[in-house]
């Protein structure tokens, strides 16, 4: 659509064209094209226009105007549901909660800059500059994709809103496309992040010939959507499998962002914010640990955390002490950082040094020599 409204207007035309063109892309609901095609209309002002700095001015400061949209409604029966069922076919978060978010230096920037438009988009669209409408977030399980979507809805400050993809892909012929259409019409009646999970599920290749039509007709429901949602909301779309997305669907994303394994500072970041009121707190035992744990995701730390803080409480034990044990199993086979657990283990837990070889699945007498060089480090 917005291709056709490229192709089709040209602003050499008089102020009356002008005026009908947006009109008329206007009514469609298109805001985003509303918005390309005024900023456009400010940069080559007809030549009937007497005053075109005080047209310009009038033009960005309008588009600058937010109109007043009523909140999200989600009380029991107002959510969107499936024609087929009752089943809500989205979630909704009133104050999502995205703390404890550690990821690489540059993702984090490049989602402080989406967040940054939005409190500063009034200069942005005065610029002629449009917001980031629609991301993409693409990595590993565990690697914090929906906690990125909590995130950024929250220092946005609105709702987050989920679709519920077991609710939406229905076994109805046509309803699939008409429950993604309905849980798209309801993030735009308010402000919010809008999380569109798994997506690869139900934006996969056409060309994929083990899907049935219904999931392919899908996929052009997505692509018109795509390129009608508001610039005046975000929408997150979440995949495991970004290789199996439909290259069309892939292009309309404003922003494509990665996220990866977290490096030994974001393990640190991650384990230092769950250890907060807990006797791990500032513990060398939190850093040993972080070095350790190369190669798992954050929410496989937050998975040893978890586990180490039950038995702790459960059996009256050190959080410190549960988390060397557990942490044991994800030593490896060499470096500084085994060998330093190794040795707290022996010292601090009275863990026998075959007690030690057990767990780690290597000989005792690979432990003792990894005790020893730690105490030589130490001492050095």
């Amino acid at each position: 659509m917005a291709q056709r409204f490229r192709e089709s207007y040209h602003f050499d035309a008089g102020l009356e064209q002008a005026v009908i063109d947006l009109v008329r892309v206007g009514s469609t609901g298109f805001g985003s094209g509303v918005r390309q095609l005024a900023t456009r209309l400010a940069r080559t002002v007809p030549p009937s226009v007497e005053d075109p700095e005080r047209f310009r001015t009038a033009l960005y400061d309008a588009l600058s105007q937010t109109s007043a949209r009523t909140g999200l409604r989600f009380a029991p029966g107002e959510l969107p549901t499936d024609d087929g069922s009752t089943h809500a076919l989205a979630r909704v978060d009133p104050q999502p909660d995205g703390s404890g978010l550690a990821l690489a230096k540059e993702t984090m920037t490049a989602l402080n800059e989406i967040t940054q438009e939005r409190q500063r988009a009034p200069e942005l669209i005065r610029a002629g500059v449009s917001l980031t409408r629609t991301v993409l977030l693409d990595g590993p399980p565990g690697v914090g994709k929906t906690m990125t979507a909590r995130w950024l809805a929250e220092h946005i400050g609105v709702p987050l809103v989920t679709m519920d993809l077991s609710a939406v892909v229905s076994s109805f012929l046509g309803s699939s496309g008409r429950n993604i259409r309905s849980v798209l019409d309801y993030g735009k009646s308010g402000d919010c992040v809008l999380l569109l999970d798994e997506f690869d599920a139900i934006a996969k290749r056409r060309d994929d010939d083990t899907d049935i039509g219904e999931l392919k007709r899908v996929v052009n429901v997505i692509l018109v959507e795509l390129d009608r949602w508001p610039d005046s909301n975000l929408l997150v779309a979440a995949t495991n499998h970004r290789h199996l997305l439909d290259p069309a669907v892939g292009r309309r994303f404003d922003r494509h962002i990665e996220l990866g394994l977290p490096g030994k500072d974001q393990r640190l970041e991650i384990l230092t914010y769950l250890a907060i009121g807990s006797d791990a707190e500032n513990s060398p035992v939190i850093d040993v640990i972080a070095e350790v744990t190369d190669g798992l995701t954050g929410s496989d730390i937050a998975r040893l955390w978890n586990t180490a803080r039950r038995r702790a409480v459960l059996d009256d034990h050190k959080t410190t002490d549960e988390l060397a044990k557990e942490a044991g199993r994800y030593a490896g086979t060499k470096g500084a950082a085994r060998d330093r657990l190794w040795l707290l283990m022996s010292n601090n837990l009275g863990i026998s040094i075959r007690q030690i070889a057990a767990t780690a699945g290597v000989s005792h007498p690979t432990v003792s020599a990894a005790i020893k060089r730690s105490k030589i480090r130490e001492e050095a």
